[in-house]
């Protein structure tokens, strides 16, 4: 079992005030043996190839990607660059994007809960678009905004995916997370490209 997280942010992230670097958050995943990391910064994709050869000097391989804000709500862009980014300004464009970029993954990030920039109704209005829905690291067993997500993943035979959105680095990130809940199985092909080998069953009450 690969154990990854698409969903991080870090310092230099144009809405949130993250106190880590991207190399510290290597660092800190490198610690905890993850093999696949995203950096999801909003609006912004943090990637080079310094810092993908940073990221495989400690054994992981290092996504492109970025928290996009579309129509006021966000989602999970990945293998893209920032220009690509920059012209995606609602969910045609993304179409548009997805027709052009036969690599680009999408997954809706936390989308019931209760933030603005939740996708809310939107995911089912554009279900067609995302390839993945995240089961969010923030619940408890008497409190878990992710109920609806799973049955419009079950509803619509879309992945869930359980993410971090990490925004510290005092704990690990959560990998049993990941791993009770995942449908699907990624692979590293390339260097840094995704792709989804997807057999997924829910055999778990989530």
């Amino acid at each position: 079992m690969l154990k990854a997280d698409m969903h991080c942010h870090v310092k230099g992230d144009p809405h949130d005030n993250i106190p880590y670097t991207a190399e510290q958050l290597i660092d800190h995943a490198a610690q905890y043996n993850y093999t696949i990391l995203a950096i999801t910064c909003h609006d912004k994709v943090i990637f080079s190839d310094e810092l993908k050869g940073y990221a495989a000097s400690r054994n992981i391989v290092l996504i492109p990607g970025a928290e996009k804000t579309l129509q006021g709500k966000h989602v999970l862009l990945y293998n893209l660059t920032q220009h690509e980014l920059d012209e995606t300004k609602n969910f045609d464009d993304l179409r548009q994007l997805k027709r052009k970029n036969q690599n680009l993954l999408v997954i809706a990030p936390h989308p019931f809960f209760v933030i603005g920039s939740c996708l809310g109704h939107l995911l089912e209005k554009n279900i067609d678009v995302f390839d993945a829905i995240e089961y969010g690291h923030y619940h408890t067993y008497g409190f878990n905004l992710n109920k609806k997500a799973v049955r419009i993943a079950q509803k619509y035979n879309k992945p869930l995916v359980g993410l971090s959105d990490c925004h510290r680095l005092s704990t690990p990130l959560p990998p049993l997370l990941f791993i009770r809940i995942t449908c699907w199985i990624i692979v590293a092909l390339s260097g840094y490209i995704l792709k989804m080998l997807i057999g997924h069953r829910f055999s778990h009450k989530l």
